[in-house]
């Protein structure tokens, strides 16, 4: 039975998010999505307290998702800290390509000003949890003695995510406007822009976590991702 409900409450999902980026988060209700499935909103009500809430269950789902990936490597008894964190990037990196469709979907419904404090809500929420695995890590670099001092691993822990989530917003900005045809950039000149982009970061990171220049790799997945075949 829990996997037929387990399968209910994934259609709902997905049909959501399918309509959400079809016609916008504010122009589709509950009634559009009970109608799309031919169900009641009484099954709709059984799943999710809102629509709010479905957005933010399929938020969090992929967050998960990504979360297990990041804990797995972290979890890793092979590698110091700072090979973790360059790890880590890297499979990141080729699981968004891998959930592109998806993932783009998502960033559909949140591209309008209107969805800014759901979306703020959405990172909140989910913040906390990468604050545990990054503190942790912050943590097993010091011992290592990779890592310098940051007199406050969980404040540490909050910078760095932080600071990633200022990379990957820029990074969609700078690929947003390659594919709109925005400044007339061509491919090459794209490429060299996101390379400069992720190599301050990769500077500021080094620079954060007290590493030598060239420890952290960003450059490389990044790159990677954005390559044409």
């Amino acid at each position: 039975m829990k996997g037929t409900s387990d399968n209910r409450k994934r259609d709902f999902m997905e049909t959501a998010l399918d309509l959400f980026y079809e016609r916008g988060y504010e122009n589709t209700a509950i009634q559009d999505i009970c109608d799309t499935m031919g169900v009641t909103k009484g099954a709709f009500y059984h799943y999710f307290e809102s629509k709010d809430d479905i957005i933010i269950t399929i938020s969090k789902n992929l967050a998960n998702r990504t979360f297990k990936i990041i804990k797995n490597i972290f979890d890793r008894t092979d590698l110091p800290a700072v090979e973790k964190l360059n790890k880590a990037v890297e499979t990141i990196n080729e699981y968004k390509v891998r959930e592109e469709k998806q993932r783009a979907k998502i960033k559909g419904v949140f591209d309008n000003d209107q969805n800014l404090k759901l979306q703020q809500k959405i990172f909140t929420s989910i913040k906390q949890e990468a604050q545990v695995l990054f503190e942790g890590l912050i943590n097993t670099g010091v011992r290592e003695g990779t890592f310098g001092d940051p007199v406050d691993s969980r404040e540490m822990a909050d910078l760095l995510i932080n600071t990633i989530n200022v990379l990957n917003s820029s990074v969609h900005e700078l690929v947003d406007a390659f594919y709109a045809g925005d400044n007339n950039l061509d491919y090459r000149e794209f490429m060299q822009k996101l390379e400069e982009k992720v190599w301050f970061y990769e500077i500021m990171l080094a620079r954060l976590l007290q590493l030598q220049k060239g420890s952290i790799d960003l450059r490389s997945s990044y790159l990677k991702r954005f390559r044409r075949k």
